[in-house]
């Protein structure tokens, strides 16, 4: 189902919400408070359907101290109703609303003058106030609640709009505006739906908690849906206890954004901007942050860094507004939702690629900066690109290798400092014996993949049989042999306490599958025992531990804490010696404690 969201805006008491009562009959004051004083405090929602067509309205208050309110209703407008009193034409609020719908990017703007019935020449009074206006509105209509054909009219201009085209490729992302429990339902959540789709039974997860939830149902304005993508407004009945939500928290699919404490902006702020305290409101959540200018910019346009209390959960081209004092100061978009330590002028040089959009020259920059590779797992949430997206553009980058299965790209520069650890193990042991996969978990940077395109660049330096790489020039078997033996040797020196697998690879400059290979073949010939998956034992050190604890048992029992007392072992050790002597038929085991069976 696709609806077009439709907002108000407009100054107090110009009358929005008559103006939506009179086109569909809902009255959005119906808070006690707001009957009383006569103003709209809370947002409202409504709608307007005939036949296949379907509005969503939402109306926002239009009093000065309510212009965060507003602020969280403009996020989820696609078109706005900008209502103006047409005797009092243009008021603060007015400007102001105004200039929240031109940061929000909100470009079909629908003039309304209202209470028409109470000027005489209307159409001339409208004209005047309109020459105010620093935009060309998408129509414009003269009303009064009093007048139904002057409501018809807009009624049907409504009605005919034709729906914003909902971007398929962009991910499920929405903010919660309301949150409340229906007896026989359970948890319920209401928002604006501007980007993705959801389903029915579809996990999702909380970003502000990380709780995965389970979407047990949909509604859009009392109707169950199976699906439902933007741009609509949507109720949500989901699987948890309302207390773990609130107002300004964000759902999504797992998996894709990350929470940051800071993000990198560009804000446009026509009475300028200083490094100072504010509140930062995006979708219904308001927080605050601290603001550091990084450069200042032409036309009223700054780039600034952001520190916030709390992680938000951001995303490249994010709008938001910046409040101080309750007023608005500025705001813009997000341009780098993640954290990257820079100096200052580099991260400017950054921003100017963002800003622009101009993402190839980004991962260009990126290759130069993390000369040790940087990620694109993070694609969509960085630049708002789909990882085949990502993929497809780190390609046409020069000098670089692009690790597909990780999402890695590499600038070639790092395929030197990888030479150089190769040739460094080499000098320091030319009996070394490599793979991609051993060398990934040596080198935190390099991925499996690099380090496969590093080895085949190194054949010069190396041969490879069976899936190994080693000096060039070494007679394999011969290798395989001295390694077997030196494995060998060490086992034998570290006796009931060897190191793990991975330690005694790691001294040989083993890869894990030759070193697998090795203990397995000294296991069949019976020289080492393998006691637990990563505890390899010499045979006759062993034998003669056992001999001991049967010595031991001839006076005393044995349990974890005697065999950690006496062999000055580690609790991993006792517990894995103990079970192997079980093994043996002279020995009882009750209650974890050893006894000889002649001894009971």
């Amino acid at each position: 189902m696709n609806s077009l969201l439709i907002g108000t805006a407009g100054h107090i008491d110009h009358g929005k919400t008559s103006l939506i009562k009179a086109l569909n009959g809902f009255d959005g004051d119906n808070l006690k408070e707001e009957k009383e004083r006569q103003i709209t405090i809370n947002l409202s929602f409504s709608n307007l359907k005939l036949k296949d067509k379907h509005l969503s309205f939402i109306d926002v208050p239009g009093h000065k101290d309510l212009v965060k309110t507003m602020i969280s209703g403009a996020f989820g407008f696609s078109a706005c109703l900008f209502v103006i009193d047409i005797n009092e034409g243009l008021k603060e609020q007015s400007i102001e609303h105004l200039e929240v719908l031109e940061i929000l990017e909100i470009k079909e703007i629908i003039i309304v003058f209202s209470k028409c019935d109470l000027c005489q020449n209307y159409k001339e009074r409208g004209q005047e106030i309109l020459k105010n206006l620093n935009f060309n509105p998408s129509s414009v209509f003269y009303t009064s609640i009093k007048e139904q054909v002057s409501i018809n009219i807009l009624k049907d201009y409504l009605l005919n709009l034709k729906n914003k085209n909902a971007n398929d490729d962009l991910i499920f992302r929405y903010y919660i505006d309301r949150v409340f429990t229906l007896k026989g339902i359970g948890t319920v959540v209401t928002g604006s739906l501007n980007e993705g789709k959801i389903s029915v039974n579809e996990k999702i997860i909380c970003l502000d908690n990380q709780k995965e939830l389970l979407v047990k149902n949909i509604q859009n304005h009392d109707e169950n849906c199976e699906e439902i993508r933007a741009f609509n407004r949507v109720a949500l009945s989901l699987n948890c206890d309302h207390r773990d939500l609130k107002k300004g928290f964000i759902l999504s699919k797992k998996g894709v954004f990350k929470g940051f404490l800071e993000c990198d902006v560009l804000i446009k702020a026509k009475r300028g901007l200083k490094n100072e305290k504010m509140l930062f409101c995006v979708g219904s959540k308001s927080v605050e942050c601290k603001l550091v200018i990084l450069k200042e910019l032409d036309n009223d346009e700054f780039f600034a860094h952001l520190v916030f209390k709390t992680q938000l959960f951001l995303c490249f081209d994010e709008k938001f507004i910046l409040l101080q004092n309750n007023r608005i100061v500025g705001g813009g978009r997000v341009l780098n939702p993640v954290s990257e330590p820079l100096k200052k002028e580099m991260k400017n040089k950054l921003l100017f690629l963002l800003k622009n959009r101009d993402f190839k020259a980004v991962f260009g920059f990126l290759k130069d900066i993390h000369k040790m590779g940087f990620g694109l797992l993070s694609s969509y949430q960085r630049f708002k690109l789909s990882h085949k997206e990502a993929l497809d553009l780190a390609k046409k980058i020069n000098g670089v290798f692009v690790d597909e299965k990780n999402l890695n790209v590499y600038n070639l520069l790092a395929l030197d400092e990888f030479k150089k650890i190769i040739v460094f193990i080499l000098d320091k042991n030319p009996y070394a014996m490599f793979s991609p996969t051993s060398l990934s978990l040596r080198i935190s940077w390099a991925s499996m993949e690099f380090c496969e395109f590093g080895l085949k660049n190194m054949q010069n330096l190396l041969d490879f049989k069976n899936g190994i790489y080693f000096k060039k020039g070494t007679d394999f078997e011969k290798l395989k042999q001295r390694n077997n033996n030196e494995l060998y040797e060490i086992l034998k020196k570290q006796g009931i306490m060897p190191q793990a697998p991975y330690n005694l690879y790691e001294d040989l400059d083993l890869d894990r599958k030759s070193g697998d290979e090795i203990l397995k073949k000294l296991t069949q010939e019976k020289l080492v025992v393998r006691l637990s998956h990563n505890l390899f034992v010499e045979k006759k050190s062993l034998d003669r531990l056992m001999q001991e604890c049967l010595k031991i048992l001839e006076t005393r029992i044995l349990d974890v804490q005697k065999m950690k007392e006496i062999f000055h072992l580690s609790r991993k050790y006792a517990i894995a010696y103990l079970e192997y002597l079980d093994k043996d038929e002279r020995v009882q085991k009750k209650d974890e404690k050893r006894f000889l069976k002649t001894s009971i």
